[in-house]
């Protein structure tokens, strides 16, 4: 969530007369994360002791005919009891405001606290894949659909983009994964599919107590492969310190996901080649901001720009893990 569209206090301070929820207290912007721009927002009414806290979100590529579907998926999730935000109405019943003329819109920010790496155990890992499969449960019955705009059309256009960029060694790596990957996909075009998270790092999860209190950042959220979005989530969550997946903690997410939904003999067949085509997606968009960022991030060339970007490396180490060594769902 780096910060690329600078405001200032006067402009949240006017932006904030759209709500009905009190005057603004203070702000920051929030560094963490990649392509929207974020700031926390507290608020009070001056008869009140308590401080509303808020995410004040800026959309600074997605096209604003997209975003009503995170709306929509939030609040779905929220009805069905998960800890997901509900997005904020102003007082003309709107979600999607404009503020220094990108979309916006402001959501609670949910209490509790990021877990760090070392933090999270077999039992942890078994209660997100059993919250992740409740979300695909969910969102099986629903009548929203969207596509996913980081599938496998954007992966084509971006490898095709980025080859004529890349050192000779990286785009060896780049055009052998990619042509293998599409190859071994082929048969598994019919796998399940429904709406998925597409984004459930440990980061993106809060806990207070012990307890999620707060699944976020539904922003990639779309209509895809079931089976992608847990290889997404297992690849963050049950990770040694080597990049290697943790067989305890990867066992343990599995039962928690099947525990609510159970994974079909065709999904497991696909494990292997989903797992790497997870690893694919995220060194590659991690590529793109750092080798030949989109337009939206290429423009902003200014020094009060406050950009988070993350290390290609990561992924393309577990890609190159994940295809020496798979690792079948039994």
């Amino acid at each position: 969530m780096s910060v690329y569209t600078r405001l200032e206090q006067q402009d949240i301070e006017t932006f904030l007369t759209n709500y009905d929820q009190g005057v603004l207290v203070d702000f920051r912007g929030i560094e963490a994360g990649i392509e929207n721009s974020n700031y926390f927002v507290n608020t009070q009414f001056s008869e009140e002791p308590d401080i509303r806290q808020f995410v004040l979100t800026l959309f600074e590529y997605q096209p604003r005919e997209h975003l009503p579907f995170f709306i929509d998926f939030m609040t779905l999730l929220a009805d069905n009891g998960l800890p997901s935000p509900v997005p904020v109405r102003n007082r003309q019943g709107k979600i999607l405001l404009t503020l220094k003329g990108k979309p916006c819109l402001l959501q609670p920010r949910m209490p509790g606290v990021h877990l760090d790496s070392q933090e999270i155990t077999a039992s942890t890992c078994f209660t997100i894949g059993r919250y992740l499969a409740i979300i695909h449960q969910i969102g099986q019955s629903a009548l929203i659909s969207q596509e996913n705009l980081r599938g496998i059309p954007w992966i084509k256009a971006q490898v095709n983009r980025l080859t004529p960029l890349l050192s000779e060694a990286m785009r060896d790596i780049l055009t052998k994964q990619w042509q293998a990957i599409s190859k071994e996909l082929k048969p598994f075009e019919q796998l399940p599919k429904g709406l998925i998270h597409a984004d459930l790092f440990f980061d993106n999860v809060l806990f207070n107590n012990g307890k999620v209190s707060g699944i976020i950042d539904f922003f990639q959220s779309c209509h895809d492969w079931l089976i992608y979005d847990i290889s997404v989530a297992v690849n963050d969550w049950c990770l040694n310190d080597d990049l290697t997946l943790n067989s305890k903690k990867t066992e343990a997410f599995l039962n928690g996901y099947q525990s609510v939904r159970v994974i079909t003999l065709e999904e497991k067949q696909a494990w292997p080649v989903i797992q790497r085509l997870s690893c694919f997606r995220f060194w590659l968009s991690r590529l793109v901001m750092f080798v030949h960022p989109e337009n939206h991030h290429d423009s902003y060339k200014n020094n009060k720009v406050v950009r988070n970007f993350l290390d290609p490396e990561k992924f393309r180490t577990m890609l190159i893990l994940r295809t020496q060594k798979a690792h079948p769902i039994l």
